[in-house]
């Protein structure tokens, strides 16, 4: 008998969501946002707007607001179907600060979801990206001087070498907080032509200098994106996960 999961105890003020557009679709997208209000009364659940924000014209067939919970032992993310029902140019907040916030009017009961686009996607050898990065008014490459470790909607993996050709890499002396112009190609070998090319803005959200002896990882939350190289990114990283699963399915 499927586990019955209550709307007010998860979906609760200051949790972190992500917003998935055509969850059973072949090609879901996710936005992340943060939840302000809860109002079970009403079901509604009012949330902040994601980096590309959801318009009255944003098409999309189905709607699902989703979040991780702990139950028990096991960690899974929760789900409940929505829709926009009013846009907040000035929500204030709990500071006095204003913002823009999206009012969504859910259906329950939530239930278990998966969701393949909203989990971090390693590169592999086929699917790669190529990238450089600011930092301190320098360039720095990958292959060079770091490589992303892994990508989603929401940020990118990077793994620093703490050396380079016995030299300090500058890259392993950079803090939380630093905003980081962030370039990237993304690349199919068995493709011609890459499949995007465009910048992003970045900042550092964690930092551990002590990842291995010779190397750092850095965690890289994207902080703006625009919607045309949102929808070639998770196209990539659709077809990636699709391709890997195939390789797997071979294998085995």
């Amino acid at each position: 008998m499927p586990m019955e999961y209550d709307v007010e105890n998860i979906f609760q003020p200051s949790v972190g969501v992500d917003i998935v557009f055509d969850m059973d679709s072949l090609n879901p997208v996710s936005r992340s946002s943060i939840i302000y209000d809860t109002d079970p009364q009403n079901k509604t659940i009012t949330i902040a707007q994601p980096i590309v924000p959801i318009t009255g014209e944003t098409q999309f067939d189905q709607l699902h607001l989703t979040t991780i919970t702990h139950t028990g032992k096991r960690r899974v993310r929760i789900g409940i179907p929505c829709r926009p029902v009013q846009f907040i140019k000035q929500y204030q907040l709990a500071n006095g600060s204003r913002t823009q916030a999206l009012v969504m009017e859910f259906l329950p009961p939530p239930t278990e979801t998966n969701i393949r686009s909203a989990f971090r996607l390693p590169l592999s050898l086929r699917h790669t990206i190529k990238a450089k990065l600011l930092f301190n008014g320098e360039e720095f490459f990958t292959g060079r001087n770091f490589k992303i470790k892994d990508i989603s909607f929401a940020g990118i993996g990077l793994v620093l070498p703490k050396e380079i050709k016995g030299a300090p890499n500058p890259l392993a002396t950079i803090t939380v907080g630093t905003l980081v112009p962030f370039g990237m190609i993304l690349v199919d070998k068995e493709e011609t032509d890459p499949i995007g090319k465009f910048p992003v803005k970045t900042q550092v959200v964690r930092f551990n200098p002590y990842y291995s002896d010779t190397h750092c990882m850095a965690g890289l939350k994207i902080l703006d994106i625009t919607q045309e190289h949102e929808t070639v990114l998770n196209r990539f990283i659709h077809n990636a996960q699709i391709a890997e699963l195939k390789r797997l399915s071979q294998r085995s």
